[in-house]
């Protein structure tokens, strides 16, 4: 059996659990598939884009057919962007990957969700299109479409549990479907004139649920060829 080339991924994420264990599950997904050209080598590590660029951008980085370096990745949720503080983080976390990228020399790409990971997990199992109330509001759909009783979000993200789902409900196949929902919410809010704003090459709109965690994903299989 010929061994796949790899192609590494420099991913920094916010969560200490959910997001790491999500993208090394989903690279085990896509080196078991067959469906590959190119294997996905990732340790996501929790740290913000500077912290994480300091580490790592000295490292040789794998590249595409087209010689094109892989961009850096970070994933970060916008708790709530009505919120002074919370918008206040969202904008430093974009502020760093261009510190970064001028320091370094690297490319940074972001995936967001707005507002929680959990509308990305969801999204591989049911449409999400309409807004909650706050994030905690995900809590219900958790439980409905993971058939899970959880009393708070905080168990959804307790490392065990986390793995359970993972491999439960993840599949290569659930994620293009995720994708598919994704790019639907993101042309609905396009349809329905939604307040859209750009800071520093980062376009997002305010209201949820906004994402753009498939485009990270989209990019991951382009690389790795995933068919």
């Amino acid at each position: 059996m010929i061994k796949k080339e790899s192609r590494q991924f420099n991913i920094s994420v916010e969560g200490a659990v959910c997001e790491r264990l999500y993208f090394e599950h989903l690279a085990s997904l896509i080196n078991d598939s067959g469906r590959n050209t190119y294997n996905m080598q990732v340790k996501p590590k929790k740290m913000s884009p500077m912290e994480y660029a300091k580490r790592n951008a000295y490292k040789p980085t794998e590249r595409q057919k087209n010689s094109k370096a892989v961009p850096y990745i970070h994933i970060q949720d916008i708790e709530d962007f009505y919120d002074d503080y919370q918008k206040k983080k969202f904008f430093q976390v974009i502020s760093e990957m261009r510190e970064a990228e001028n320091k370094f020399g690297i490319t940074y790409e972001l995936g967001y969700t707005n507002y929680t990971f959990e509308l990305w997990m969801l999204l591989h199992i049911t449409d999400m299109s309409n807004p909650v109330r706050d994030r905690f509001a995900y809590l219900s759909f958790i439980n409905r479409y993971f058939n899970r009783q959880y009393t708070s979000l905080d168990r959804f993200k307790n490392e065990d549990e986390f793995k359970e789902i993972l491999s439960e409900f993840i599949t290569l196949d659930n994620v293009m479907k995720a994708v598919k929902r994704a790019e639907a919410i993101v042309a609905r809010n396009d349809f329905e004139y939604k307040t859209k704003e750009e800071y520093k090459g980062v376009a997002f709109y305010h209201d949820n649920p906004d994402i753009s965690v498939h485009e990270i994903v989209k990019m991951i299989f382009e690389v790795c060829d995933v068919k």
